[in-house]
């Protein structure tokens, strides 16, 4: 009961300062005696594939021996998803002991959730002993919560579109506030970047060999891609080695977050004298998920979760779909939250060949379904609405055939629910 009183007030603190800042981290941690100063970390920030590439980076460090701490945002359906140490997620008696010893300071600095949720990962690492922890970002980079730490190494993923009343409306803007967890010369791992955002990232670089651009480092190619994973090749052009990896993580775009989180962690683990192995690799590419992204959780008919949420993730998501069901009939339920840029989605969803469905995730937060289909009516596309998710994802289930496909896409509020509400049911799998 502590702990679920403890996540109850932990989450009825505000999620992100109305001032983005690093003040009330900065206070925090130096109460807690500034534990992100007692392990290596691993800083990672980006717009899409962040989540992806920190998973695999940290899943790699584990299968080569270290002990490792992942910290990353949002969750789907537990708040502890958000802290583990190698496979384990942090546990509920440290919540609740955290909260009851630093309630009072975190609402006397008026602390936000996602400063709070840092603050944990910061101590709950440093008291767990990790060799390295792998960190990500929550919300843009510069000012963000967790960029107090002094990072060995930082990883870059795409840039794209997102969070723009904090980021700024160009990708020059976003792409200078990423840039803000690069410092003194740590080496940076960068994914394949629009050349807007590459040229901001170039001039925060004070060394040449400060920085390794992915299609400079390794070529990467797909062998063989279906909705149940990939065969892929990556050549590493130091070694010149060539390695065949298979995955069961679908979407061709996955490929390049596993690329870039492969370069980086061997990159890592050979800095600390650690032998990188192709064959502990292919263990962790069949052994683990990231799961919500492209995830089958159904196999007749398909359902497939994913928490892709602006344009360009959407974008590259149903790409992948359609070039893998090119005869199928596709339904698509999308459920967003309030402050994301919905007239863009709408935009492009618009104009797809989709039966579209709408919802709304249990969250405060969220888009009322009326103003989503509003949008989309204006566009003059037709649209059902479901308010409530289960009875959406029911209703679509009952029209389908067997051969056609249902995605579920939208905020992370919406999947993780729909994950808990279905996984006691034998005809879902969620691995």
């Amino acid at each position: 009961m502590k702990y679920v009183q403890a996540v109850r007030e932990i989450y009825a603190l505000q999620e992100f300062a109305i001032k983005l800042g690093l003040e009330n981290i900065s206070a925090l941690s130096s109460r807690l005696g500034n534990p992100h100063l007692k392990y290596p970390v691993i800083h990672l920030a980006g717009t899409n594939g962040k989540g992806s590439t920190a998973f695999f980076i940290h899943a790699l460090l584990q299968a080569h021996g270290l002990k490792s701490g992942l910290f990353t945002s949002p969750h789907l359906s537990d708040y502890r998803e958000r802290i583990r140490v190698n496979d384990k997620f942090i546990s509920k008696d440290f919540i609740a002991e955290f909260w009851s010893h630093n309630k009072d300071f975190i609402l006397q600095q008026k602390a936000t959730f996602f400063d709070t949720s840092t603050a944990m990962a910061f101590k709950y690492f440093a008291d767990m002993n990790v060799d390295v922890a792998v960190i990500e970002t929550g919300l843009g980079g510069r000012l963000d919560s967790t960029n107090i730490v002094r990072p060995h190494m930082v990883v870059l993923t795409p840039i794209d579109f997102d969070h723009q009343k904090q980021l700024g409306n160009t990708l020059a803007s976003i792409a200078r506030e990423k840039a803000g967890i690069i410092k003194n010369g740590t080496p940076v791992f960068c994914a394949p970047q629009k050349q807007e955002a590459l040229t901001v990232f170039l001039q925060h670089i004070q060394r040449p060999d400060q920085f390794n651009y992915l299609t400079d480092v390794a070529a990467y190619r797909i062998l063989e891609s279906s909705l149940d994973g990939m065969r892929f090749e990556v050549q590493f052009k130091k070694t010149l080695e060539k390695h065949c990896f298979r995955t069961l993580q679908a979407g061709d775009f996955q490929v390049q977050n596993i690329t870039l989180a492969l370069v980086a962690g061997r990159a890592y683990l050979e800095n600390q004298g650690v032998s990188w192995s192709a064959e502990q690799t292919q263990k962790v590419l069949l052994n683990r998920l990231w799961p919500g992204r492209l995830q089958t959780v159904r196999k007749v008919p398909r359902v497939i979760f994913d928490v892709s949420h602006n344009p360009g993730g959407i974008s590259r998501t149903l790409s992948f779909i359609k070039s893998n069901t090119p005869e199928h009939k596709i339904h698509l339920l999308i459920g967003l939250l309030e402050h994301k840029d919905h007239k863009k989605v709408v935009t492009f969803l618009s104009r797809q060949n989709l039966n579209i469905y709408l919802t709304e995730p249990p969250s405060i937060k969220k888009l009322a379904v009326g103003k989503l289909a509003d949008a989309f009516i204006n566009k003059g596309k037709s649209v059902h609405i479901y308010p409530h998710p289960v009875e959406a994802v029911q209703k679509i289930l009952n029209r389908m055939k067997k051969d056609e496909l249902l995605i579920v896409m939208g905020s992370h509020y919406l999947i993780g629910y729909l994950i808990n509400e279905f996984s006691g049911d034998p005809e879902y799998s969620f691995y």
